[in-house]
């Protein structure tokens, strides 16, 4: 009887038990396991096309990494006379490669009389004027249409320069900042030319829905350098076309960490990307190709895609020094569409791109005086003094020091 009282009681303690116990749970995949069974997209067979494909756990390109730069931005080394009719790292290949044209009058207190400049003292234009800007992009079949008025979604600074203004002093630009009427299309999915191509005096369209120039002022200089922008490193040229010559600090880089964010497009159509790379290092200019540039997965299109794409640096040249692909347009301020002409604050261009009747830098030319061509010569600037090669230059009768890396006989 007590055995029998006593299994009842182990039968109805086991029911009890299980009950409050439940089924136990079925084990979730763990994150590493899902990915791994979600596989990766096909790769494309045409290296020249993007190739999408699906994160994974090795993923280097999007880090956690903190962003940290080893960049001294108090000794930049300045860009003056870095034109090249060859791709090269580190310079612009131009179209054009003779200037004439107007910019910075002085020498601000931020050059560093060796070669180099120093951003954390350079001047800004004063004010913050907010514009009513208009800019949307779409995409319509196998083309990014861009539309907009070139007003940024930022504030500016006041322009005309104000006598009252210490940048005055330094830049006196003359120029307001003028409403535009944009219309852009560029590839959706860009293709790599044959060989890179020359860029003219602008290179580009940011998220801010301003246009992008290229690093020289219409003196042949550096423009970052000399010219004084305002707080979102703008300013307008001639006909009032309110520009960027590198990436603004008022284009925010929405990633953290990591690999930058898209910050504009190149004319070509491939994607400009903020200062740092995939493990959130600020990248340098030898870690980029001769048109400023390189190939790795990047957030494209909400897809990560194996693409090339152009970088951001605080290194001359800034942003593009060459394009990867066809330019689709090559100056917006010379009217949507007009291949091949200069920025309405240069001279007029030839078809080949090349200025007319336009003569090197006086400083260029007096270098060479009483000189033979091939012969060595220092031109002395602003900023210090550039060793060079005596040429002609293209489009020119005028014998000028050349510096070293910039355009060889005709």
């Amino acid at each position: 009887m007590f055995n029998s009282k006593l299994f009842a009681l182990f039968v109805i303690s086991s029911i009890i038990l299980s009950a409050c116990l439940g089924t136990p749970p079925q084990a979730e995949p763990t994150t590493s396991q899902a990915q791994e069974n979600s596989g990766q997209v096909a790769s494309v067979q045409d290296p020249a096309q993007p190739t999408a494909t699906t994160s994974t756990e090795n993923d280097h390109d999007h880090s956690d990494a903190e962003h940290h730069s080893d960049v001294d931005l108090t000794h930049l080394e300045v860009g003056d006379g870095k034109y090249s009719t060859i791709p090269q790292i580190g310079y612009v290949y131009s179209c054009m490669t003779s200037f004439n044209g107007g910019g910075a009058t002085g020498t601000g207190s931020w050059m560093n009389g060796d070669g180099t400049w120093d951003a954390t003292k350079k001047a800004v234009v004063d004010g913050s004027v907010s514009w009513p800007s208009s800019f949307t992009i779409s995409i319509q079949g196998d083309q990014r249409v861009f539309t907009g008025n070139d007003l940024p979604d930022h504030t500016t600074g006041n322009f005309p320069v104000d006598p009252s203004d210490d940048a005055y002093a330094v830049d006196r630009n003359p120029n307001p900042i003028q409403e535009q009427s944009i219309t852009l299309s560029l590839p959706v999915t860009p293709t790599a030319a044959a060989q890179p191509n020359c860029v003219g005096g602008e290179i580009g369209i940011m998220l801010s829905g301003v246009v992008i120039f290229s690093a020289f002022d219409a003196e042949g200089r550096d423009a970052v350098a000399h010219e004084v922008q305002d707080n979102c490193d703008g300013h307008p040229q001639v006909s009032g076309f309110y520009h960027y010559h590198n990436l603004s600090d008022c284009i925010e880089d929405t990633a953290a960490s990591g690999h930058s964010s898209l910050v504009g497009y190149a004319f070509d159509g491939y994607g400009i990307y903020g200062y740092y790379g995939e493990d959130g290092a600020e990248v340098e200019n030898e870690d980029l190709d001769v048109c400023h540039g390189h190939t790795h997965t990047v957030a494209w299109d909400g897809q990560m895609v194996e693409m090339y794409h152009y970088h951001a640096t605080h290194e001359f040249p800034y942003v593009v020094g060459c394009f990867h692909g066809e330019p689709a347009v090559r100056a917006l301020s010379a009217g949507e569409g007009r291949q091949g002409q200069a920025p309405a604050d240069t001279q007029s261009t030839q078809s080949n791109g090349q200025p007319v009747g336009s003569q090197p830098p006086q400083a260029a030319i007096d270098a060479c005086a009483n000189l033979t061509v091939n012969a060595a010569c220092i031109m002395n600037t602003p900023n210090g003094s550039l060793s060079g090669t005596c040429n002609t230059p293209p489009n020119s009768s005028q014998l000028a020091c050349m510096p070293s890396g910039g355009p060889p006989n005709p």
